[in-house]
């Protein structure tokens, strides 16, 4: 085993060009900036660098799902709404269709067809 780790040591490869996909929409600075927070403040609540934080808002470096849903406790809301919804925006739909995803039975299909009116989407 030692001579394959040492003989591996030796060997050059050519580096493996990535396929990165741009980063997705998220909404995690206007989460900060709705709790009032500068990035330092934020980085010392989940235990990261300012930089990363940054990095992060700035799409220039990946979030992981541990880092979410660190974030997301810190302001009281699912990792799922940081990157779907602007807090902001007092009319997102976001919080509305939460709720409608917990409705069953006549009102559950009442509301589908009040959107679905709106939207003007047969139903089917």
């Amino acid at each position: 085993m030692d001579r394959l780790l040492s003989r591996c040591k030796d060997v050059n490869m050519a580096p493996v060009k990535k396929d990165l996909r741009p980063l997705g929409n998220h909404f995690l600075k206007e989460w900060r900036e709705h709790f009032k927070l500068d990035q330092e403040e934020l980085a010392e609540r989940i235990n990261l660098s300012r930089t990363t934080i940054s990095k992060i808002e700035t799409k220039d470096s990946p979030y992981s799902q541990r880092i979410l849903e660190a974030i997301a406790e810190v302001y009281r809301c699912s990792p799922a709404q940081l990157l779907m919804q602007n807090p902001s925006r007092p009319d997102s739909l976001v919080q509305l269709f939460e709720q409608a995803e917990k409705l069953e039975g006549d009102r559950r299909a009442h509301v589908m067809s009040i959107i679905e009116a709106a939207l003007r989407i047969p139903s089917g």
